[in-house]
């Protein structure tokens, strides 16, 4: 649906209630009442055939009998009541309705089956809907409230650029209620429910061409339509708009993992995450924390924030705050030499520097204003991107939460943002007040604030990705024999992209094995060959370091007997004697078409470890070589690529080419309308300027 059409049906001319009443433990008595407390301009009809009028409304016994068709029209009614209500409704005209019951799609087939019937009874008219089993929204920029949360029983809306879009009912009205607490507002809230006709993409539209949102959040549990939602990603981030979000069940796939390593590692969560990465969406764990962040967006517009100075009335306190970002990977700033001797006024010797505690202060012609001219010297630092401002049980906490307010306010500090981190309990109660009326946002808990600051950071920091091209000489690679491709296919396969493989023989002899060992020359690596066996080591079908033809008739005679215990079934098709390559860092690459998200690259930490490690970057394919670059650079076992006692730099360079190689691969596997992985487990990594080798593959091809 476009945006132009959803924003006139969430500002209706029209509404009625179904199952209006006055009775206030009905979803239609809080509905109605919610609906009058706030200011609704428009038209009510309330429906209800057994009264006259309700709080002062004329009511009507059906929607029939209603002057004109309402534009909305929102019910929660007995389940098996609903489709003949939608029915009616629709042929009434009525443009768009709310259904609140529940137990369609989300209680199994029977209740799927009824909710299409549903959706197609309203379709025959042009009628949308939201819903079922959803709350309703909440649109304070409309002033228009259809949702029966007890959360709405407030005097008034707080009306802010930040729109939420949320799977979760009860997790709207819960973090409506909490926000509402924190001052923070919204422009408009929806819960979409089942989405068996609007669904979430529908509204990010909606809120991307909306004038009164600034910043958009969002609660979702599963995609309906991931290329419109790849599509609304990119789009939200070239208008400027911030996309936070919380998504629930961020748990890997692993019905694959018998197979590869590369299918659990790409899991739904982290195939999602890779798109949300490349066009800046933020994941954040914590709903409040997101709508946190969002206030603090919106106050602060378009600032980006990298590195932290923090002013506290503790000791304690500040160091604590500077281990926490530390962890949270955030840069303390590194006051000029002007602060400090600004400070150095105030200060006593060595107090003067990030982080700051008010408590060092000089006593000696030291201002009373002291929080002010600190936030002002502060803030007014190059260096410092926010100020955190560190609050613990003090003589006067309301006071020097105003003087630190006052001082980020002032000219010098260029408008810069404040996080205020209020660690009291009920001495604070006064600034938590003072803040909230200021719009300056605040947290409780340095936990709470390490979740902003991280967000924050991820946002500040990103960078869009290069167009990705070709690299020169690969042509599009034609589709492969569907199946299993054991690793001498899959190593031709990569090698016909100009991935490095290793030299191999396959043998099925003692006598051949010694044969195609002089051809390859020692050390040698011997492998069972075998379409039954995905994890060759788990079943000791692996040996190294085989230096001599005595050496390698021992160690064929030890993996046939392992084998055979291990995996008895196996069919074993020979034994793969392959030239042992060095490296000095082992990685894993891997290629898989995502159900939803289509072409994906993986690269991590890899050999036996990988799993353990569990140490890797998703990457939309075709990728550019930076952004391969920076996926590469931020694992955890990045470090390992720079020199490191006596031992030169890594050959990265090496590994960005196998990662744009093998993405330009699954894209021309995903063009071609082939469901497939390709995993090589190890790519050995070399010294700088002698490259890296895949020495085991593996891949599946095979038709969506």
């Amino acid at each position: 649906m476009t945006a132009v059409a959803l924003k006139t049906l969430l500002n209706p001319r029209s509404v009625a209630v179904i199952g209006a009443s006055e009775d206030q433990t009905k979803f239609g008595g809080r509905l109605y009442k919610t609906l009058l407390q706030h200011q609704y301009a428009g038209e009510v009809y309330p429906i209800n055939p057994s009264r006259d009028s309700l709080f002062g409304l004329k009511t009507f016994a059906s929607i029939q009998a209603t002057p004109q068709a309402p534009d909305m029209v929102i019910m929660a009614l007995p389940r098996d009541k609903v489709k003949a209500e939608i029915a009616a409704c629709a042929e009434r005209g009525a443009r768009a309705g709310i259904i609140i019951t529940s137990k369609f799609s989300d209680a199994g087939p029977e209740g799927q089956a009824l909710e299409r019937e549903v959706v197609e009874a309203a379709a025959r008219h042009g009628m949308r809907l939201i819903g079922p089993n959803c709350l309703g929204l909440i649109s304070p920029a409309n002033k228009l409230v259809l949702c029966s949360s007890p959360a709405l029983n407030v005097p008034s809306l707080i009306e802010a650029p930040i729109g939420f879009v949320s799977q979760s009912g009860a997790l709207m009205g819960t973090l409506f209620d909490r926000s509402y607490g924190l001052g923070i507002g919204f422009s408009h809230c929806v819960s979409v429910g089942n989405q068996a006709d609007l669904e979430l993409c529908d509204f990010v539209e909606f809120l991307i061409e909306d004038d009164r949102t600034q910043v958009i959040c969002s609660y979702v549990e599963g995609i309906k339509s991931p290329q419109r939602f790849m599509a609304l990603a990119r789009r939200a981030r070239l208008a400027g708009k911030p996309w936070l979000m919380v998504k629930a069940g961020a748990t890997a796939d692993g019905s694959r993992a018998a197979y590869s390593h590369t299918a659990s590692l790409a899991g739904d969560f982290a195939a999602l995450k890779a798109i949300c990465d490349r066009e800046n969406i933020v994941m954040m764990d914590d709903p409040l924390d997101m709508l946190s962040l969002a206030r603090a967006m919106v106050r602060y517009p378009a600032r980006r924030v990298s590195s932290v100075a923090v002013i506290t009335t503790s000791g304690g306190g500040g160091a604590i705050s500077a281990d926490q970002l530390s962890h949270a990977g955030i840069g303390l700033a590194q006051l000029g030499a002007a602060t400090r001797a600004g400070l150095a006024e105030h200060y006593s010797e060595g107090q003067a520097n990030n982080p700051i505690d008010i408590g060092g202060r000089r006593h000696e012609g030291s201002t009373d204003e002291l929080g002010q001219v600190t936030a002002e010297l502060v803030l007014a630092d190059p260096a410092t991107d926010l100020g955190l401002m560190v609050l613990t049980t003090a003589p006067d906490v309301p006071g020097l939460t105003r003087q630190l307010a006052e001082g980020a306010q002032r000219p010098a500090a260029a408008g810069k943002p404040t996080l205020y981190v209020m660690l009291p309990g009920r001495v604070a109660a006064p600034a938590r007040e003072m803040l909230v009326a200021g719009g300056l946002p605040y947290v409780d808990t340095l936990a709470e604030a390490m979740a902003i600051l991280r967000g924050w950071k991820a946002w500040s920091t990103y960078q869009a990705p290069e167009a990705p091209s070709r690299p020169a000489g690969m042509a599009a690679v034609p589709a492969p024999a569907g199946g299993t491709l054991g690793e001498a296919a899959a190593k031709a396969l990569l090698a016909g992209v100009g991935i490095p493989v290793n030299q191999e023989r396959i043998v099925r002899t003692a006598d051949q094995a010694v044969d195609a060992a002089g051809a390859l020359g020692f050390p040698l690596v011997l492998k069972v060959v075998s379409p039954d066996i995905a994890h060759k080591s788990d079943v000791g079908g692996v040996a190294l370091n085989i230096d001599s033809a005595q050496a390698l008739r021992h160690q064929l005679a030890l993996m046939q007997s392992r084998v055979a215990q291990a995996a008895p079934d196996a069919r074993i098709e020979g034994y793969s004697l392959q030239k042992q390559e060095h490296g000095e860092l082992e990685l894993i690459v891997g290629a898989r078409r995502d159900p939803q998200f289509g072409a994906q690259v993986v690269v991590g930490a890899g050999g036996v470890l990988v799993e353990l490690l569990k140490d890797v970057a998703i990457l939309g394919a075709p990728v550019d070589p930076a952004s391969a670059r920076r996926a590469v650079e931020g694992l955890k076992v990045a470090p390992l690529l720079k020199p490191y006692r006596g031992r030169g730099a890594l050959d990265i360079e090496a590994v960005v080419d196998a990662i744009v190689r093998l993405s330009w691969l699954a894209h021309d596997l995903e063009s071609q309308g082939l469901d497939f992985e390709v995993e090589v487990n190890p790519l050995k990594l070399r010294l700088q300027g002698q490259g890296a080798v895949a020495v085991d593959a593996r891949a599946r091809i095979g038709a969506r």
